[in-house]
């Protein structure tokens, strides 16, 4: 995840070998955050936001979901 973004609790999240997931916990741990994610594949991994390369995904927008 690029250093500028903050990531919390609810966010989508994108990882390159896990897929999309949502965000269940945070801890701040020096300069990165350790993130737990419930990935959409049903595994739950707790990843360094910053090491791992979490993207996060866009919100969709109701026109989209249509």
């Amino acid at each position: 995840m690029p250093d500028n973004v903050e990531i919390k609790k609810g966010d989508r999240v994108k990882h390159r070998l896990f897929g999309k997931g949502t965000v269940t916990d945070t801890l701040p741990l020096g300069g990165d955050t350790v993130v737990t994610i419930e990935f959409d594949n049903g595994t739950t991994r707790k990843l360094c936001a910053i090491v791992s390369g979490l993207e996060p995904e866009p919100l969709q927008t109701q026109e989209e979901n249509t």
